[in-house]
């Protein structure tokens, strides 16, 4: 596959361009907002895949002011970012475009599309009206009520001021021609205001979307369906293609800039935010993302904590570690490495490639990734900072395996759940606890060990719940045994009340990107 990866426009929009050597149109890829963008983007990228092999282009994209596009505030940014793809998507010399939009995507999708534009809605929302009263209900039972702050609305991974907020809920579809696809859930309809047209039920859109990450699961049958309609409704002339026209570089202004990095053995695909001036010396900080999601972080904090970082003049690199983002081939099927050894070598790997002095090292991770970045004892960071910790093991997980277990848990089979429920009925609750803990029986002490006596200070930032288990993992032995100013490194709980685990309130994310700015200041003071 031949992908492109730059930034375009003004305020610029991150680009991923598919282009085989001749093509026979092209297809604009509209993001579904917020946690359901990270939710999808393996997905994504399996359809842009399987488009490229059957001569078909595509652009994916994250709208400006959102992911590792540039900051813009603007309302109307993401109809407009979805036109600004398309036309770089014309510049590789394609001529017939179809718009193709995922769940609140869709609404995008259709106010982007032009009347001569193909069109295929995919789960839709009825309107930007709808689509936002569901996503405050979540909100509220996730985060709590308590979601505006300094004018900005917090949903489930997305925020919004007043005027983008009003910008949501104006869109809406228009009635279609033939050239439209309106692909639904299994009993469900297509949006009232689209006509009448001719609908597709698919499964799999509420197996992708209505859980957490770890629940996500790939629908191939769904993206095979997408395939096949753009297959049939676009010419069947190819024309040769051109490379598209894109920067390979984002300016931040202020001699901050952002840049595309292929690191390690398995190419792993990671953007670094370089300061105005760096030099040998300058602090590098890797930053890995929770569970099995890539590199922007939740409400895209991570973007945010890296350009701050760079502004306060350390070089700070975002990683999409395997089978993330855009690290390696993607597969309708794939296993995740959550709490893996994979991921520990993915590590291991881009920091001897990124070739930084263990002395000017900092690993900053959240949830997985905090674990990942808890097992460089070898690197000898000078500081990790891990984020909502709440797995301490010592034997990392097989692929898939910790997702498997999850599901299990959450939706379990009948014969499962007839098991579970006499099990809790024989099993005494406290038992019941002690065996649910057994996979990160190395505790808090044997984690954070090997770090210290490698000189490394550790800071754990955690919310209610994870403050609770790592006190009951033995936390309190590793701060007293690991205090600072040690012969060695040591070990510093911030906890941070009310906060969340998956940092979606903006309280947990306030206060995060500021510990993390201000460890990262106190461990080198000389060129922070």
């Amino acid at each position: 596959m031949t992908t492109t990866h730059g930034w375009s426009g003004t305020p610029a929009i991150r680009v991923a361009v598919q282009t085989p050597p001749s093509a026979r149109a092209g297809v604009v890829i509209c993001p579904p907002l917020g946690q359901e963008h990270v939710i999808a983007y393996r997905t994504l990228r399996l359809l842009a895949d399987r488009l490229e092999a059957r001569g078909v282009a595509s652009v994916r994209h994250d709208p400006s002011g959102r992911g590792d596009s540039q900051a813009d505030d603007d309302p109307d940014a993401f109809v407009r970012s979805a036109r600004q793809a398309a036309a770089v998507l014309r510049t590789t010399g394609i001529e017939r475009v179809v718009f193709v939009g995922l769940a609140s995507g869709a609404l995008v999708a259709s106010a982007a599309a032009s009347d001569d534009d193909g069109l295929v809605l995919w789960d839709a929302p009825e309107s930007g009206r709808a689509w936002l009263r569901r996503q405050r209900a979540l909100a509220t039972m996730t985060i709590g009520a308590d979601r505006v702050v300094d004018g900005l609305e917090t949903l489930v991974g997305i925020d919004l001021d007043a005027d983008q907020v009003a910008a949501v809920a104006a869109l809406r579809h228009h009635p279609r021609g033939a050239d439209t696809l309106v692909l639904v859930r299994p009993g469900a309809r297509a949006p009232k205001a689209l006509g009448s047209l001719d609908v597709v039920e698919v499964p799999g859109s509420a197996e992708l979307l209505d859980g957490t990450s770890i629940h996500a699961r790939i629908p191939e049958v769904a993206v095979d369906a997408v395939v096949a309609w753009v297959d049939e409704h676009v010419p069947t002339q190819a024309v040769s293609t051109r490379a598209p026209v894109v920067d390979a570089v984002l300016d931040l202004g202020d001699g901050m800039s952002e840049r595309i990095r292929s690191l390690g053995p398995h190419a792993l695909f990671a953007i670094e935010t370089s300061p105005a001036r760096f030099d040998r010396d300058t602090p590098v900080v890797l930053l890995h993302n929770g569970a099995a999601e890539h590199r922007v972080g939740a409400a895209d904090y991570q973007v945010q904590l890296a350009r701050s970082l760079a502004r306060d003049g350390a070089r700070v690199v975002r990683l999409d570690r395997r089978g993330t983002g855009e690290s390696t081939a993607v597969a309708a099927d794939e296993r995740d490495h959550l709490f893996g050894q994979e991921w520990v070598d993915d590590q291991a790997a881009v920091l001897a490639a990124l070739g930084a002095d263990h002395d000017r090292l900092a690993l900053v991770g959240m949830c997985a990734g905090a674990w990942v970045a808890g097992r460089s004892a070898a690197e000898r960071p000078r500081l990790v900072v891990e984020i909502s910790p709440n797995d301490y093991r010592r034997r990392p997980a097989s692929p898939g395996s910790y997702s498997d277990a999850v599901r299990a848990v959450d939706s379990p089979s009948p014969a499962r759940q007839w098991v579970r429920d006499r099990y809790n009925v024989v099993v005494p609750k406290a038992i019941r606890d002690r065996i649910a803990r057994r996979d990160r029986s190395g505790g808090v002490v044997e984690h954070v060990r090997p770090l210290v006596t490698a000189g490394t200070d550790v800071v754990l930032i955690a919310a209610d719940v994870d403050a609770a288990l790592f006190q009951t993992l033995g936390g309190g032995t590793a701060l007293q045994r690991y205090r600072p100013g040690g012969v060695h490194g040591s070990v510093t709980l911030v906890h941070v009340p009310d906060g969340d685990h998956s940092l979606f309130s903006p309280h947990m994310r306030r206060r995060v990107v500021s510990e993390v700015r201000a460890r990262v200041a106190a461990t080198f003071p000389a060129r922070v």
